[in-house]
């Protein structure tokens, strides 16, 4: 894009604002003022919306901006939902999440734009190609930008980025919204090349080829180059006090991140000017894909080690008679808890899956706490009490549901369970973490599952 002295005027403007509302948003969450946060992350995002929108509709003009803002919602949805699912069972405040998507869209993209279309610039008037800054310019600054969002986080609120699985939903939502943003940007020029070829059905169509092929073949890219930065920021936030192995791991991961960047791009830029067009779609299957799904299988199996945890860090709860055995083996796995939730619904619908998920939710912001005191990093005596209280008034709503259970108590060595005749007997364990039934249910058993 050529940029006009107007042009660069109006891009210093945004970037002025931008960074006010950094500073702005910095306070905010440094004094951990709500409303100065909000107001100060609303500066920033509107900074760097501005550059974004002005850079599109200046460019390519005010239709081809709507198309393309179109054509970038509709992968959106998928990528968002994506990271909010990988993270549904520990409690994230929205605002943090928010922070992270809206950094990646507007601030990260923003200032990737400026420095890349600097570098284009300087690298045409230098008689070089002006595509070599996908190579040498993008990958550095883009990656370096969407990683700021979550070390913001990690910085200011480090008490919601507790270990890797925190680290890529942050920076998984941030790269997100930097593919969202970037989708505008392609899709836009998409239309206008098409239009101004033939028509604007034409461009319609250009722009429905990329969406299915970025949609399809690319749009966990950049979430992708951000997860090994996140890697990196997780592993930091397991070692705290160790600033020298923070920093490492941190730039070290930044930097594979980059070189994972640089080589995607390079196997465009090169495919072109060798004139081999199919270098990018040799290379996507032989090295790209298949690192992507390793990155799934690590998220997937991070996920499913932050269900194992909550079942090892609260197992001294059982011996205390705090919690039971079948609700901590209800604690152990994913599944584990769906069947829980599906038991609590069949017996009280609605109001009984609600109070399954919270007791689960509250057992692992439990754990996330003494989790942290095992690392040597402080935990929250008052988020410790409120999920205590939140586990034990959840209990209280499905505890008793079932008509054929009998009454049971746990002392942490064995139940005290109330038999048909009206005493109370002690009664062991047994190997398999289930509640004994010593009566056997009449034969029209009632199951409802409405």
């Amino acid at each position: 894009m050529n940029l006009t002295t107007t042009a660069q005027a109006i891009l210093a403007a945004a970037a002025i604002l931008a960074l006010g509302g950094i500073a702005l948003a910095w306070i905010g969450l440094a004094r951990k003022a709500t409303g100065v946060l909000i107001a100060g992350t609303s500066l920033l995002f509107a900074g760097g919306a501005t550059v974004l929108a002005w850079a599109i509709v200046e460019g390519a003009g005010a239709e081809a901006f709507a198309v393309g803002l179109a054509a970038a919602i509709l992968p959106a949805p998928v990528l968002v939902g994506t990271f909010l699912w990988l993270g549904r069972y520990r409690r994230r405040p929205w605002l943090v999440l928010a922070f992270c998507f809206g950094w990646g869209a507007c601030v990260a993209t923003a200032i990737s734009l400026i420095v890349n279309t600097g570098t284009s610039i300087l690298l045409d008037r230098n008689d070089l190609d002006p595509n070599l800054a996908a190579v040498f310019s993008a990958p550095v600054i883009e990656e370096i930008t969407k990683l700021l969002g979550p070390l913001l986080v990690y910085w200011i609120a480090r008490r919601h980025l507790t270990g890797t699985l925190d680290a890529i939903v942050y920076c998984g939502l941030a790269g997100a919204g930097f593919a969202v943003a970037e989708n505008v940007l392609y899709a836009s020029g998409a239309y206008l090349n098409g239009a101004e070829n033939l028509d604007a059905a034409a461009g319609i169509a250009q722009v429905t080829l990329l969406v299915a092929v970025r949609g399809l073949a690319t749009m966990f890219a950049h979430p992708l180059m951000t997860g090994l930065s996140a890697i990196g920021l997780g592993k930091a936030a397991r070692k705290p006090g160790r600033k020298g192995l923070q920093t490492t791991w941190i730039i070290g991961m930044l930097l594979c991140g980059m070189g994972l960047h640089a080589l995607w791009n390079g196997s465009s830029v090169l495919g072109v000017n060798l004139d081999m067009p199919a270098l990018w779609f040799a290379l996507y299957p032989a090295f790209l894909a298949p690192l992507f799904f390793t990155m799934v299988g690590a998220a997937l199996w991070l996920r499913a080690a932050d269900a194992r945890r909550t079942q090892t860090v609260l197992a001294p709860m059982v011996a205390a008679g705090q919690v039971s055995p079948p609700e901590l083996a209800s604690l152990a796995t994913f599944s584990r808890r769906s069947a829980a939730r599906a038991w609590a619904f069949r017996l009280l619908g609605k109001p009984g899956e609600t109070a399954m998920k919270d007791f689960q939710r509250a057992a692992s912001d439990l754990a996330e706490q003494y989790d942290l005191a095992s690392i040597g990093r402080p935990w929250d005596e008052r988020r410790i009490e409120y999920a205590v209280h939140r586990m034990n008034a959840a209990r209280a709503v499905y505890a008793r549901a079932d008509p054929y259970l009998p009454p049971a108590l746990w002392d942490g060595r064995q139940y005290h369970i109330t038999f048909p005749d009206g005493r109370m007997r002690a009664v062991e364990a047994p190997a398999q973490p289930v509640m004994p039934l010593p009566v056997a249910p009449p034969p029209a058993y009632p199951v409802s599952y409405a």
